[in-house]
């Protein structure tokens, strides 16, 4: 497994990290890690305790197979007109070992929409959560 491939993924998600993110891993057994990361200059944080971003690390190679996904809400500087509330974004990701790397696709917005606005056990449409865009 290469470890760069990983590293490569973790840039992607921290480029989307302008000051504070929510990252859910949710693993090929099962199991969803929750993080908070938090930007400081160039670098990000992951949680407030130490060796976070390593046990994230961790499962991103060991519980990726044969999938997982990832997903992560952004707060960005900006606020809501109308809610006067951060606006978030929200991104989405599918992952899994293609050989040696750690091979991702994001998710489209309009999937990120529908899965997040749909009722997963009756399929019915959920309440709209306000300032979210979907990237």
């Amino acid at each position: 497994m290469n470890l760069a491939s990983v590293n490569q993924f973790l840039e992607e998600i921290e480029s989307h990290c302008p000051k504070n993110a929510i990252l859910t891993f949710l693993g090929s057994d099962g199991e969803s890690f929750v993080v908070d990361l938090q930007r400081q200059g160039d670098l990000v944080n992951y949680g407030y305790q130490w060796g976070l971003k390593e046990l994230l690390i961790s499962k991103l190679l060991f519980k990726t197979q044969p999938v997982a996904s990832l997903i992560l809400r952004s707060f960005l500087p900006e606020i809501d007109e109308l809610t006067h509330l951060p606006i978030k974004e929200l991104r989405g990701y599918v992952l899994k070992w293609q050989g040696s790397e750690l091979e991702y696709e994001k998710l489209s917005p309009e999937l990120m929409f529908a899965c997040q606005n749909t009722d997963a056990e009756t399929g019915n449409p959920l309440p709209l959560e306000t300032s979210l865009r979907y990237c």
